[in-house]
């Protein structure tokens, strides 16, 4: 009896151990959030653009760092909504708030709306470049800090690419002025908040094939250039 009473005890502690959860050794998967417009979304990557592609640079992140990817993009958003959007959306704010990172795209529909009111490129004057850029840089200011009292995560904002490279140098004064804002931005905020730029302007420059033809929007190509550009801040 006392042989078959031990036997009990350690075929019950034997299936105990197997069928217990593991929660106590298994590493919850750490969050990645994506904020913005159509970029991060992958809008025209698939013919339906009614949910967010999963060849979308986020996902990509997510899947080659073992993240979980949460992506709010909206296609045609501004950095004023974003801004309005990370103050006051209940969605935003709680998924933002259990993000290891959060990843920010945004600007470029600030930039178009102007090449639109102007009717192109030949009208678009310095001056009124002056005042998206003001309006541009103190939206996305104003969205870090708002992030940084929401998440402990870390920021990962990406400039703006040249969305219409077939026009060769006449967007480059006003990106090269955009991005140069942006690019002190950041390196201000860098001192008291745990953000970084990732440089889209860069990667994309002199990669036309990075672009959909005949759209504004990156190719699946042109998202796995987005997505290595993010992972390298992850990883470093």
């Amino acid at each position: 009896m006392k042989k078959l009473s031990t036997l009990f005890c350690i075929v019950f502690l034997f299936f105990g151990a197997v069928l217990a959860p593991h929660h106590i050794y298994a590493r919850e998967s750490e969050q990645l959030v994506a904020i913005g417009d159509s970029i991060p979304y992958g809008y025209n990557l698939t013919n339906d653009n009614t949910l967010p592609s999963g060849e979308a640079f986020p996902y990509i992140m997510g899947e080659e760092a073992g993240l979980e990817v949460t992506n709010l993009g909206i296609p045609g958003m501004t950095s004023s909504e974003l801004l309005k959007a990370v103050r006051t959306n209940d969605r935003f704010r709680n998924t933002i708030k259990h993000a290891d990172y959060v990843v920010v795209s945004i600007g470029g529909n600030d930039l178009l709306n102007l090449l639109k009111e102007n009717k192109g490129l030949k009208g678009i004057k310095m001056e009124e470049v002056a005042l998206v850029v003001r309006d541009l840089i103190f939206n996305v200011y104003s969205t870090v800090i708002e992030l940084e009292r929401l998440t402990q995560g870390d920021i990962i904002v990406y400039n703006i690419y040249n969305p219409y490279p077939e026009a060769g140098d006449k967007l480059e004064a006003p990106l090269s002025y955009i991005n140069a804002q942006y690019s002190s931005l950041i390196e201000l905020l860098s001192r008291f908040t745990n953000v970084e730029m990732a440089n889209a302007y860069k990667a994309f420059k002199g990669h036309p094939e990075y672009i959909i033809k005949g759209d504004v929007h990156p190719t699946r190509k042109g998202q796995v250039v987005l997505a290595e550009i993010g992972l390298k801040l992850i990883e470093d």
